[in-house]
C-alpha cells in the first residue's frame, strides 16, 4: 500500500481530501510537526523536508497538486478533467491557480509570522510584508469572485482536482486575519467546500 506522509496543517490535507473524494485509502503517517530538523528518516525520502510526500513502491511524489493527479487519475476520478474535455485549458489554469497564485501570499504570511526575537526594526518589516501580501491577496481573490459567477464549481460542472487546489488556500482565509477578503461569491463557494463530507474527514485525520 501507498505510503502519505502528513501533517495537519501541511498541503497532505489536500491528499486526504482527494482520497476521501475517491474512496480511495492509503497508509498515512503522520509526523505531528513539520520534518524539516527533527525527522531524519523523512529526509532521507524528501531531503527539501516539504510536505506531502507519498511512496508507491519505487516512486516518491513530493508536490500535493501532482499526489492528487496521480491518484485521481489511477483511480479513474471524473476529479480530472481529462485531455479531450472541453474545459481541460481552465482546468489546468485553476489547478495551478490554488498553489502559484492564492497560497504564495499566504506561505509569505505563514513564513514571517513564524520569526522568533524580532527587534523594532524586524517587526515594522514584518508588518510591511504582512500587509504587502494581504493586498496582494485581496486582488488575486478577484479572479475566483469572477470565475464563481453562476458556478458551483470552477469548471467542467462538477467538483474537480481544481477545487481541492483552490479550496486548500481558501480555508484558511476563512481565519478572522483574512476577513473580508472574499467576495460573496467566493465566501459561499469558500463555505460549500469546507462542508463537504470528504473535507471534513480529511481535516479530522491527526
Amino acid at each position: 500500500m501507498a505510503r502519505l506522509y502528513h501533517v495537519p496543517t501541511s498541503r497532505s490535507l489536500r491528499v486526504l481530501w482527494t482520497l476521501e473524494e475517491i474512496g480511495a485509502t492509503v497508509e498515512v503517517i503522520s509526523l505531528g510537526v513539520r520534518p524539516r530538523l527533527l525527522a531524519p528518516e523523512y529526509l532521507a525520502i524528501n531531503p527539501a523536508g516539504t510536505l506531502p510526500a507519498l511512496v508507491d513502491g519505487d516512486r516518491a511524489i513530493f508536490e500535493s497538486l501532482a499526489i492528487c493527479e496521480y491518484l485521481a487519475a489511477r483511480h479513474g476520478s471524473d476529479l480530472v478533467v481529462a485531455p479531450g474535455e472541453p474545459e481541460r485549458p481552465e482546468y489546468l489554469q485553476w489547478l495551478l491557480y490554488g498553489e502559484a497564485t492564492l497560497q504564495a501570499p499566504l506561505s509569505t504570511v505563514a513564513r514571517v509570522r513564524r520569526l522568533r526575537d524580532r527587534t523594532p526594526e524586524m517587526q515594522a518589516g514584518i508588518e510591511a510584508v504582512l500587509a504587502d501580501a494581504r493586498s496582494s491577496l485581496s486582488m488575486r481573490v478577484k479572479l475566483l469572485e469572477q470565475r464563481l459567477e453562476g458556478r458551483d464549481f470552477l469548471v467542467a460542472g462538477r467538483m474537480t482536482l481544481a477545487d481541492i487546489s483552490v479550496g486548500y488556500p481558501l480555508n484558511t482565509m476563512g481565519k478572522p486575519d483574512f476577513a473580508g477578503l472574499l467576495g460573496p461569491r467566493a465566501t459561499a463557494y469558500r463555505e460549500r467546500l469546507v462542508e463537504r463530507p470528504a473535507f471534513r474527514r480529511a481535516a479530522a485525520v491527526p
